[in-house]
């Protein structure tokens, strides 16, 4: 799958494909052992068994997804308050992050466009 060492993020949106062929999707929780191994929330997958789950899978078979690219401000913001809901501080932390960089990025195109 990933045949490059790809540094994974916090919070960012990974895929890959389990050894039965099953799709799964979710976000980096952590990574462990010096980023060779990533620790994977699961939202969406074929096997039911493992949604809500976390797994931890090899780096070198996680690809960034390609389905949860970028959010909207609002988006974060109710993704927050679900970090929140569920005591989560890693996730708040990154999608606090997230949502700072979209803010000054947002910031950066309107001083440039005035």
């Amino acid at each position: 799958m990933n045949s490059n060492s790809t540094m994974f993020n916090v919070g960012q949106w990974v895929e890959l494909e389990s050894r039965k062929g099953e799709k799964i999707q979710g976000f980096v929780e952590k990574m462990l052992n010096e980023q060779t191994i990533v620790q994977i929330r699961v939202v969406s997958s074929d096997n039911e068994w493992l949604l809500e789950q976390s797994i931890q899978v090899s780096s070198d078979k996680v690809n960034q997804s390609t389905i949860f690219k970028q959010y909207t401000k609002a988006e974060l913001d109710q993704l927050i308050d679900l970090a929140l809901l569920t005591n989560d501080k890693e996730w708040f932390d990154a999608l606090t992050l997230k949502s700072n960089q979209l803010e000054n990025q947002d910031q950066q195109l309107s001083q440039t466009s005035t």
